[in-house]
């Protein structure tokens, strides 16, 4: 625990002057993991995702202001939103704003959508090749995923009807330290 504290202190050391720089003019915020409300009667957190699952489930920190930091043993598990309300079909190009942990050894993570049919995509992110401590942008366009998790009934993904949306570890075994700061819709 004290290194897990030790490690978070130096990342938000890091991260202080990067987290503060907005959404440029022209975009539109989709999803703001700094987005924290706590409820102080009742102690409830609001967050702009549902749920983590898997090895990230207790390794998720919500940093009002600053992001969701994913500080998992393992890149084994997501977390995500089942009822989104989002309009992906009028954002077919996003932008997934990160920081890569001073202490992180996973090499991708994936964002993914599923919609009300059972269609399952997923645009892949290289950690690997970027620096840490920076922040990142990386475009995706929605009408071209990395790959096609799995087949709904009706061919191809329907941004109109979207059931769900994650941010996945790519199920290895190497610690994961990821930043998650928003995500949003880029003009094209």
């Amino acid at each position: 625990f004290i290194l897990a504290g030790s490690l978070l202190a130096a990342l938000l050391t890091t991260l202080q002057p990067l987290y503060l720089r907005a959404a440029s003019a022209g975009e539109t915020v989709l999803i703001d993991f700094t987005e924290v409300t706590i409820d102080h009667v009742t102690g409830n957190k609001t967050t702009c995702y549902e749920h983590a699952w898997e090895d990230w489930s207790k390794h998720v920190i919500d940093l009002p202001k600053k992001g969701c930091l994913i500080q998992a043993p393992t890149n084994i598990g997501n977390l995500g939103d089942d009822h989104p309300s989002v309009a992906f079909d009028k954002n077919p190009t996003v932008a997934l704003d990160f920081i890569i942990g001073n202490a992180n050894n996973a090499k991708l993570i994936s964002f993914t959508l599923e919609d009300s049919d059972g269609t399952e995509q997923s645009w892949a992110i290289s950690l690997d090749d970027r620096s840490k401590g920076q922040q990142h942008r990386v475009v995706l366009d929605l009408t071209k995923c990395t790959t096609e998790v799995k087949p709904g009934k009706k061919p191809g993904l329907n941004l109109k009807k979207i059931a769900n949306w994650r941010i996945t570890g790519d199920w290895t075994k190497p610690n994961v330290e990821v930043l998650l700061i928003r995500l949003v819709a880029v003009k094209t």
